[in-house]
């Protein structure tokens, strides 16, 4: 996955390190694709390179989402700067949907060539392409994206290499200009977006060991961020399949509860606080009526219509079929993701005590504890979101528990003891059930769902939520018995057993993080280092990393980048670093 991001909280795009946009979706992350070569050679890219052989080598400016990608054929070299403005405008923000390319000679006099090929609305209709009124205007039906450069603009259309004397650039905008921008507005949003996100980064609170792995994962997380919302996106792309090949191929350009309340809880703990507050805001948003039907997941404007569909007219990453844009996940039953968000409010109010806890929040808190208490008894999806088949699962049990502890918490913290007292025995009775049915003495293990013997390691969350104390001889069995089962060639599968489409294939990269910090609770310090290290080792050649790994191969699968990944790399990293002497 040679591929470095781009992005400004409200976009992203992909750009290869042969300087192609392979992907990328405007006006925002879940809009259709301008670009899409991602998932087939004929969807579209926009690619700035050398005119002849060249080696390309593409790194990120320190402390920030800029990319900068070179180009050297032995005699002459460039380099092209890839960015999405983000800045301060006064008192508000200028994040438009565009991107920046700015093209600097570095020795000799070489030779650029644009390939402007953009296929609009997923490569679905005809996207043609014409100069007017100094600009480069593609259009597919009502859609279109302009082209401002100071290449000549036939060059940018034809494709035919130009000569580089100076420096140029090529902005690409979802909309139209009123005027046309020149090389200076292009240098000056570098400018001010260079500094942003070197003020940002500067902010963050860093762990002694892997830094620079924890801050590019935590600017990776605020690139998949929608600012204007403060909801989050599981990653910035769609049908990147688990298994090369296979079906596990799903759409997560959208903000799943569960995930969201995780990567905020991560970003916290580095000292970005104002990220959880927005997605609190957007949770108020969502839940504003006591009568609210709860998804698992919502477009980033909180809109629900996420009706899955397919694209058979593409081909998919490395022939993996089908793609699929919209993800009917939204219909499951996850009871855990109350247990999630309610944590993370918890956090948030009354261990942080970043600020007084409004009424609205706790009428959301009431709203979503008494729904745990309605539904923790009944089968669900489970985290992994199986399509057909509904099971209890001891994680979504355990996690049921949690969002009524932290209810009653919440509840003691303001005063709402009766409150308190009325949730006290659900909590107890969903403890006790867990104890009983989701613990199994033969295994020596908690076990995936009640009943079974199979493991999982959504199981290690136990000691971090506070269901288990990490001394108690029940997590260290669940720890020892994961790791056996899970384990294979350095890294962690999330089960073994089959699902809806098999036995996994690919080992989940979360799951390696969690093992690492499931470990180093009961002293195998040794081992959880090797585990973090082992992923960081497989990152890309930038420090990204997707959902999934190819356990022989070592080849980056799943979505990307992925929000998940990277929040636990955080997590991992801080608790491992505070353990090292």
């Amino acid at each position: 996955m040679r591929y470095g991001v781009i992005g400004n909280s409200g976009a992203i795009a992909l750009v290869h390190e042969n300087g192609s946009i392979d992907w990328c979706c405007l006006p925002r992350f879940d809009s259709p694709s301008a670009f899409g070569a991602l998932l087939d050679d004929g969807a579209g890219r926009f690619r700035v390179c050398a005119h002849g052989d060249a080696t390309s080598r593409q790194i990120y400016l320190a402390r920030t989402a800029i990319l900068r990608t070179e180009f050297d054929d032995g005699e002459t070299a460039f380099m092209v700067v890839d960015f999405m403005p983000r800045y301060r405008d006064g008192q508000s923000w200028h994040r438009p949907p565009e991107i920046i390319r700015i093209i600097k000679p570095l020795r000799g006099r070489p030779t650029v060539r644009v390939q402007f090929d953009p296929k609009l609305n997923y490569a679905r209709g005809e996207t043609t392409v014409a100069i007017k009124d100094g600009s480069v205007v593609a259009t597919n039906g009502l859609e279109s994206v302009y082209v401002y450069s100071s290449l000549p603009l036939q060059n940018v259309v034809s494709g035919e290499p130009v000569p580089l004397d100076t420096d140029h650039f090529i902005l690409l905008s979802y909309h139209e200009k009123f005027e046309t921008p020149a090389l200076a507005y292009a240098n000056e949003a570098f400018e001010k977006t260079r500094e942003c996100w070197e003020a940002w980064s500067d902010e963050s609170r860093l762990p002694r060991l892997w830094s620079d792995e924890v801050l590019r994962s935590a600017i990776t997380l605020k690139l998949l961020t929608y600012d204007e919302t403060g909801a989050m996106v599981a990653a910035a792309t769609t049908s990147l399949p688990e298994a090369i090949g296979e079906q596990r191929n799903w759409d997560y350009r959208y903000c799943w509860l569960r995930d969201a309340s995780l990567v905020l809880e991560s970003l916290k703990s580095i000292g970005h606080f104002q990220e959880a507050k927005a997605f609190i805001g957007f949770l108020l948003r969502l839940f504003e009526s006591k009568q609210t039907s709860v998804q698992i997941l919502y477009r980033v404007d909180g809109r629900t219509d996420l009706a899955e569909k397919t694209l058979p007219h593409l081909k998919g990453y490395k022939n993996s079929v089908p793609v699929r844009i919209g993800n009917d996940a939204c219909r499951q039953r996850q009871n855990d993701i109350f247990g999630e968000v309610l944590h993370t409010i918890h956090l948030y109010y009354h261990h942080y005590q970043f600020e007084r806890m409004p009424t609205e929040v706790w009428s959301m808190v009431k709203f979503m504890v008494n729904t745990a208490v309605r539904d923790w008894s009944s089968t669900d999806a489970g985290i992994w979101e199986l399509r057909h088949q509904r099971k209890h699962f001891t994680h979504s049990k355990m996690l049921s528990w949690v969002a009524v502890d932290r209810g009653i918490r919440i509840a003691r913290d303001i005063g709402k003891n009766d409150v308190a007292s009325e949730w006290a025995p659900v909590a107890d009775a969903i403890r006790n059930d867990i104890l009983r049915k989701g613990w199994k003495r033969r295994v020596g293990s908690f076990t995936q769902t009640y009943g079974s013997k199979f493991l999982d390691v959504s199981l290690l969350q136990a000691a971090r939520l506070g269901f288990v104390e990490v001394t108690d001889p029940r997590w260290i069995g669940t720890v020892r018995k994961c790791e056996e089962a899970l384990c294979r060639d350095g890294f962690v599968f999330r089960y073994t057993n089959a699902d809806d489409y098999g036995k996994p294939k690919s080992a989940f990269v979360p799951a390696s993080l969690w093992m690492a910090k499931a470990l180093h609770t009961i002293g195998e310090t040794e081992k959880s280092r090797h585990l973090l290290e082992n992923v960081l080792a497989h990152a890309n050649h930038v420090g990204l990393l997707s959902e999934d790994i190819d356990v022989y191969t070592g080849e980056l699968l799943g979505n990307f980048p992925q929000a998940y990944s990277h929040m636990a790399v955080i997590n991992a990293a801080i608790l491992l670093s505070k353990g090292s002497g």
